[in-house]
């Protein structure tokens, strides 16, 4: 074994690493990409069930309203009772009566309350959505500026759902050609480490092939 065979497997482990580093972008990339449509499909799916959703928490709201009103009759009903009363067994019922209703204003109240902080949640997430897209295009132009052979300013959530695709499709083929030079050079590390051990290394990254070449070299 000499010093050339020791330097070959030292550069392809190098070249492998060259590699390796090569495809991380393009898998960071990637990930930005599938991030970039996830988010972009959430604020879809929200948007269109918004109209929907907006409709039905206006209707619970105007219920619990109409509710709070009727409620509010009940006491006064109950009130009126109470004053016009005359012996105690009259003004115990009209009491207990009285403290009912008071107890129904409460829940009706409540139920009033939760109906307006609903529609108070589905505004904020609504604004808050909107403020986002913004972000999502400006992120989809970041990636673009690194993949000139994608559209450079994708907008609105129908433009970035497809852009993400296009991306995303556009880096797996870059991965995999990356991939597919790196299992080459593995496996030249692997048919080089063979020959000069005499044992089989298939299997082994250049980097373990180089270390028990190395190792084999030692006195």
């Amino acid at each position: 074994m000499d010093d050339r065979a020791l330097a070959e497997v030292r550069r392809l482990e190098e070249l492998d690493g060259e590699l390796a580093a090569a495809a991380a972008r393009p898998r960071a990339l990637a990930d930005e990409a599938e991030s970039i449509r996830a988010r972009a499909d959430a604020i879809e799916s929200f948007f269109a069930t918004y109209s929907a959703d907006e409709e039905r928490l206006r209707r619970a709201t105007a219920e619990a309203r109409a509710e709070l009103e009727r409620r509010r009759s009940e006491l006064d009903r109950a009130g009126a009772e109470l004053a016009a009363a005359r012996s105690d067994e009259e003004r115990a019922a009209a009491s207990r009566a009285h403290a009912r209703a008071r107890e129904h204003i409460a829940l009706a109240e409540a139920r009033v309350a939760r109906a307006l902080e609903a529609e108070a949640e589905l505004e904020r997430a609504a604004a808050a959505y909107t403020r986002e897209i913004p972000s999502l295009e400006e992120r989809a132009r970041r990636v673009s500026a690194e993949m000139p052979d994608l559209p450079p300013e994708p907008t609105g959530l129908k433009e970035l759902a497809e852009w993400a695709s296009r991306a995303r499709a556009n880096l797996f083929v870059a991965i995999g050609q990356l991939e597919a030079q790196r299992e080459l050079v593995i496996r030249e590390a692997a048919e080089l480490g063979t020959s000069l051990l005499g044992e089989p290394v298939y299997g082994a990254t250049p980097e373990q092939v180089r270390k028990r070449v190395e190792g084999a070299l030692r006195p």
